[in-house]
């Protein structure tokens, strides 16, 4: 999909404020937002986390939150690729409004 769709997509699942839009980790299903990671640890800083919310599970940050997932490795089990400016990026899925 489009950068422009993506963007779109979360819009409407999670509304504009992209500090609460969910993505699940593929491996080990975890939801994380940059809303609940700053919970976890105040001292990041949301465009930083922007930079990986939807690559790398929380594990990778912080200690006992998910796992040490990330979709730049080896194995390709993502479903979804983002195009943007000319190049494909792995993304993991949306999490499921509740």
């Amino acid at each position: 999909m489009t950068y422009r769709e993506w963007i779109r997509q979360a819009i409407l699942l999670f509304g504009e404020d992209s500090d609460k839009w969910s993505f699940k980790c593929p491996s080990c299903e975890h939801v994380q937002s940059i809303e609940s990671i700053m919970k976890h640890d105040p001292s990041l800083k949301s465009d930083d986390i922007a930079q990986w919310i939807n690559f790398s599970c929380e594990g990778r940050t912080i200690k006992g939150q998910g796992c040490d997932w990330t979709l730049g490795g080896l194995f390709h089990v993502h479903k979804i690729e983002i195009l943007r400016d000319g190049e494909s990026h792995p993304s993991f899925e949306f999490a499921e409004v509740e």
